[in-house]
């Protein structure tokens, strides 16, 4: 019989089983809603591809919607949208989601649709070379955003060889090399018991999850999870592109702990003060008191056992290097004096109502169960959350400032024309 978790490790409205194979079956009932979010999750992504098949699981999970064993895209897109749902696939760095907005009269026909779609994909060759050209024209529309370009530049240069340095889509020139082969070999090993999750959020109570999806996902033999290796920690370097665009970019980046560091939610707190938002230190010393670019910010990536933090602005080619210059300058303020408490309360502020408000979504609160158990392997409550990000003071904002944020170390980025 499934066995049920430890209720200690979830939110009072939050429950998980466990299938006999592996399969793991998260629900949070939102009685006062008449619809769900529903997410199958694999926990396979990029950095789980070998040198000769970067960009297989987003392959993958663009064919998952060309053709199953029993029905064609027409006809996946026509079962769905009888049933008024809405149904879309992202690739991350590590984990791949399939989900569906519906009402919750047909949970049970969306969940057995998303079972067929995630189990059973054709992989006929006729549709993978059609998707192998959608995708070549994905690559190529990104090598016109000139963020884009740079942040691909700015993971290569923290992962170097590590899969984590490749772009979640691939290359024109490893998507051209996928073979047919290698698509059915790599969802057959990946796509199994213990890298699966079905999440729902919303009016469906959990003894119906779980009925629906073992009907469907039970089948599935036991099987091990996803072993990864940590990327090493590299000396910083400086690159620069010559692409023409409009302006010159600029990309800093650093590598922070993962997800499950203690220091998480005070990673939250610092990009919030150093560059996420209008009163961030960033935005107000480089765009609003110098005038010097459009755009500036920071951003954290964390994944489940290694992160990144990234500095990005865009300004005139001439005025790249001066900004850089700035941008060193809010850095070592940040690591030589203690940041008041009128700034830390914004702060704080801004990063609890971004989680309080996702509350109103099904689809975020879905998502967040899903990644939360793929990366940590529980759900923390909301109440728990909000106490921890209220729990960081300005010593420990400075403490991780003179850690992570000291001058030296950064690798950099620079496009010019």
């Amino acid at each position: 019989m499934p066995s049920r978790s430890p209720a200690s490790n979830y939110s009072s409205t939050i429950e998980k089983t466990v299938l006999p194979n592996g399969v793991r079956i998260l629900s949070e009932f939102v009685p006062t809603v008449e619809s769900f979010a529903l997410g199958v999750w694999i926990d396979v992504g990029s950095r789980d591809e070998t040198k000769d098949a970067v960009g297989i699981a987003h392959f993958i999970e663009h064919l998952a919607f060309r053709r199953t064993v029993k029905r064609s895209s027409r006809n996946i897109a026509a079962e769905f949208e009888s049933l008024g749902a809405y149904t879309n696939a992202f690739t991350s760095k590590e984990q791949t989601c399939f989900y569906v907005r519906a009402l919750k009269p047909h949970f049970r026909r969306t969940l057995s649709l998303l079972a067929e779609i995630t189990l059973q994909p054709a992989f006929h060759h006729a549709d993978i070379e059609k998707e192998r050209t959608v995708i070549i024209e994905e690559i190529k529309s990104y090598d016109d955003e000139p963020e884009e370009v740079i942040f691909d530049c700015g993971e290569k240069s923290l992962f170097t060889n590590h899969p984590l340095g490749n772009p979640i889509a691939g290359t024109v020139e490893s998507v051209s090399a996928i073979l047919p082969n290698s698509i059915r070999t790599f969802h057959t090993e990946r796509y199994n018991s213990s890298n699966i999750i079905i999440a729902v959020s919303g009016n469906i109570e959990h003894d119906l999850a779980v009925k629906v999806a073992m009907q469907h996902f039970a089948v599935l033999p036991e099987s091990k999870p996803t072993e990864r290796i940590t990327p090493e920690i590299l000396p910083p370097e400086r690159v620069v592109i010559t692409k023409q665009f409009q302006q010159g970019h600029l990309l800093l980046s650093k590598r922070i702990p993962g997800v499950r560091s203690e220091d998480r939610y005070c990673f939250s707190v610092l990009n919030t003060l150093l560059g996420d938002g209008m009163s961030s230190r960033l935005y107000q010393r480089i765009r609003e008191r110098s005038g010097l670019a459009y755009s500036v910010y920071s951003s954290i990536q964390m994944m489940s056992d290694c992160g990144a933090i990234m500095l990005y602005a865009a300004t005139e080619e001439k005025k790249v290097a001066k900004t850089e210059a700035m941008i060193y300058e809010e850095l070592a303020k940040l690591c030589e004096t203690k940041i008041n408490p009128k700034e830390l309360s914004r702060a704080q502020e801004q990063s609890k109502s971004g989680i309080i408000m996702s509350l109103e979504s099904m689809s975020s609160r879905m998502q967040s169960m899903g990644k939360s158990e793929l990366e940590e392997g529980f759900h923390e409550s909301i109440a728990t959350t909000i106490e921890r990000v209220e729990a960081v003071t300005a010593e420990d904002i400075l403490r991780l400032s003179h850690e992570y944020l000291a001058a030296g170390g950064w690798s950099v980025a620079e496009i010019r024309g």
